[in-house]
Parts: C-alpha cells; sequence; structure tokens
C-alpha cells in the first residue's frame, strides 16, 4: 500500500493501462460468454444506488419492497402464482440454494442423493461436494438430449432432488420438463428447473412462435427456477435469480441472523451482504425495456441465431452439433476430427469462444452485443482455419 495516495487522474491512467487486456462486448471478438454488456440506464441508476445492502434488508425497506415487486412479475412471467423469491449472485448461488432446500426438506434420507442430466451445470458439483450430497448424472443420447428412461432409473429411496435444464450451457437445450415432473409425481422429491440462461430468453421465443416446451412453474411438479438477470436479461454483473413456488418453504429452511441493524428476518442465501443495487437495476430495466422490449431483442438474436447456422450448414469440415433451440449454436467437425485444433486456432485470432470437450464441439453465444458482421467475420477465419488444418 502506497505511504500517500495518488491524484485521480493518475489513478484513471495507471488503471486503463492494467486493464487494457481486458477484451470488450463491444469488440464483437466475445461469442462464448452468456453475460452481454448491461443497458446503460442499468448502470447509471446501479451507481446511484450502490450503497444498498439487502443483507440488511430492514435498513433499506423500499429496496426489499422493490425485490418483491420484481419477483411477483417475474413469476408471473414464469406462470407463478403467489411465488417467492430472491436475487443472488448468480445461478450457481441459486443452484445450491435449490439443492440445499431438497436437502433440507428430506432430513429422513441419511444419504441424499440428486439426479441431474448430464449437462447439467458445474454448480451442481460444486453444491454436492459442499452439501454432502450424492450427484447422479443421466446420459444423453447423441442428439444431445435428455436420455429418460436412464434418468428414471437413478431415481431411488434416497433421492431428495431432481433437476431439469431449460436451456443448457452446451448446446441451449431445454429437457422435458413435464415428463421428469411425471417421474416423480406422489414421491415427496423436490424439482428445481435451471434456468440461468434460458429463463430471460424462453417466454419471448413463445410469444415469438417458436416451439417452447412448457419449463417453468406450469408445469405443476416445478418447485424451484433459477433465472439470471446477468444474461439474457441485461442485467448488472453479478445478479442471479432464485424463485420458488412454496412460500412456506423459507420458514421450513431459511436462515436467521438475529444481530443485524433493521432487524430479524428469513433468507435463503449462501452470502450475507447482498446488492441491493443489482436489484434497483433491474428493476429499471423490467420497466424500460417493458415485454415488447425484450421482445425485439430475442428475435434480433434470433435472427443472429439463423444466420450463423446457415453459414455453418455451407462451410465444409463442420456441422452443428444439434439444430439450436434458442440463441446458442453447438459447432462440431463433420468427420470427428477433435475440435481442439479448430478451437486454439480461432483463440490465436482472438475469438473469445466455449470449448465442450465432452462433446467435441465449440458454443457460440449469440447475445445481444453479438452483430452479423461479427458472424460473418467469426465464420470467414473460420473456413480459413479448416483449409489451413486441412479439414474437410
Amino acid at each position: 500500500m502506497l505511504k500517500e495516495g495518488l491524484e485521480k487522474q493518475e489513478i484513471l491512467k495507471i488503471l486503463d493501462e492494467k486493464l487494457k487486456s481486458d477484451y470488450s462486448y463491444k469488440s464483437g471478438s466475445i461469442l462464448g460468454s452468456m453475460c452481454t454488456e448491461p443497458l446503460a440506464i442499468a448502470v447509471e441508476v446501479y451507481m446511484k444506488y450502490v450503497a444498498k445492502n439487502l443483507g440488511d434488508p430492514g435498513l433499506f425497506l423500499g429496496t426489499a419492497d422493490l425485490e418483491k415487486e420484481l419477483v411477483t412479475e417475474i413469476g408471473e412471467l414464469f406462470r407463478g402464482k403467489k411465488i417467492i423469491g430472491t436475487f443472488t449472485t448468480g445461478g450457481s448461488e441459486a443452484n445450491l440454494i435449490a439443492m440445499r432446500i431438497a436437502k433440507k426438506l428430506r432430513p429422513d434420507i441419511a444419504y441424499p442423493e440428486v439426479v441431474v442430466p448430464y449437462s447439467a451445470h458445474l454448480s451442481f458439483d460444486k453444491a454436492a461436494d459442499l452439501l454432502g450430497i450424492k450427484l447422479r448424472k443421466a446420459k444423453l443420447h447423441d442428439n444431445f438430449e435428455l436420455d429418460l428412461d436412464h434418468f428414471n432409473s437413478l431415481i431411488n429411496n434416497n433421492t431428495c432432488g431432481v433437476v431439469g435444464i431449460a436451456g443448457t450451457t452446451s448446446l441451449g437445450l431445454i429437457d422435458p420438463i413435464e415428463d421428469i415432473g411425471k417421474l416423480i409425481e406422489g414421491k415427496n422429491i423436490f424439482f428445481h428447473v435451471d434456468a440461468a440462461f434460458g429463463g430471460f430468453i424462453l417466454p419471448f421465443l413463445k410469444e415469438l412462435n417458436y416451439p417452447v416446451p412448457a419449463w417453468d412453474f406450469s408445469v405443476n411438479s416445478v418447485d424451484s427456477i433459477t433465472a439470471d438477470p446477468h444474461k439474457m436479461g441485461l442485467g448488472i454483473i453479478p445478479s442471479g435469480g432464485f424463485f420458488l413456488r412454496d412460500p412456506s418453504i423459507l420458514q421450513k429452511t431459511g436462515f436467521e441472523i438475529p444481530y443485524l441493524a433493521g432487524g430479524n428476518f428469513k433468507h435463503f442465501h449462501i452470502v450475507g451482504t447482498r446488492s441491493g443495487g443489482t436489484v434497483i437495476a433491474f428493476w429499471v430495466i423490467l420497466k424500460s425495456l417493458g415485454f415488447n422490449g425484450f421482445l425485439e431483442i430475442v428475435k434480433n438474436c434470433m435472427d443472429n441465431t439463423r444466420y450463423l447456422t446457415q453459414r455453418i450448414n455451407e462451410i465444409k469440415g463442420v456441422k452443428l452439433a444439434t439444430n439450436p433451440t434458442i440463441n446458442i449454436v453447438g459447432i462440431t467437425t463433420e468427420n470427428k476430427e477433435n475440435i481442439c485444433k479448430i478451437d486454439e486456432e480461432l483463440r490465436k485470432r482472438n475469438w473469445m469462444i466455449g470449448k465442450f470437450e465432452d462433446f467435441n464441439l465449440i458454443r457460440v453465444v449469440i447475445m445481444p452485443h453479438v452483430q452479423k458482421t461479427h458472424l460473418q467475420n467469426f465464420t470467414d477465419d473460420l473456413e480459413k482455419i479448416l483449409k489451413k488444418l486441412k479439414i474437410s
């Protein structure tokens, strides 16, 4: 630490130099991220209310009421009635909360297990490790869709929870949520849907007449949903969301902190201090964009997804891993060549994409910051790389 502080301009100059190696969403080279540039008004509002702390909601009653209002509005979007919920640091914390609830609701199970698809996010592995839960992973078919028969075979007397994905991390696929719900009917098993990415795109895709299977609270067996504002919600990074059908579960499983300045309250969170600014910012986003604003953003993302899909179909040597369900495109090789060499060459050209070695694919996420010109440049480079590597 410096003995004497520096002047503001000097600090900013040093900071610019230290951060110049960071990639920017505006550069067009970030094609593999599920986050994007937050909406400008959200950044402005967040900075104004950056000191709000929902870890002590009794001190910020207005902010706490805004969160409740947001949860109600999001609940309606997810076709739920009188749900409760809370904003989190992201999908990983929300999924951890869901896993903890599944375990706490079944104290009769000495060795709890949770069944998830093989395509489930790594956060479930983290949660299982922290909570002492055995994670049982169901296989996928060759088309990367869930093998429901294998999923069912993993359910047993130790199963306290099951998970379905609405927008898988690798390919954006939607698990058969209704069918999973039927498997656990009458079995006192907690059913969580991870829609961290899909939550703020699927309701709008349905309105745009894309085929969207039931995935939300319209499925009676669904107990909770994860959805992240900092992904397709254009919210401040980090901000996630956890939404729960049965309000009584908070009293059964919530934590209580007795020493807060604002007084006692029950909460689900793993963290203590919690940003109120992110909540206020997302409230502003919903008011600013409205349903139709989100609809236009999603439509643009899907138009660009269709363009990339067409281009991949034209390029020899690669193919689609599966037809995109949402704004995620998986690209693999036609003749089972290892995707790693292609990924390496793309990164040399500053293309920041996702790589899934288990599935031998690279992933492009068509976020709002991704433009058609970016995809044109990407596919041009991809063609050059395939010729260089003699992959055809």
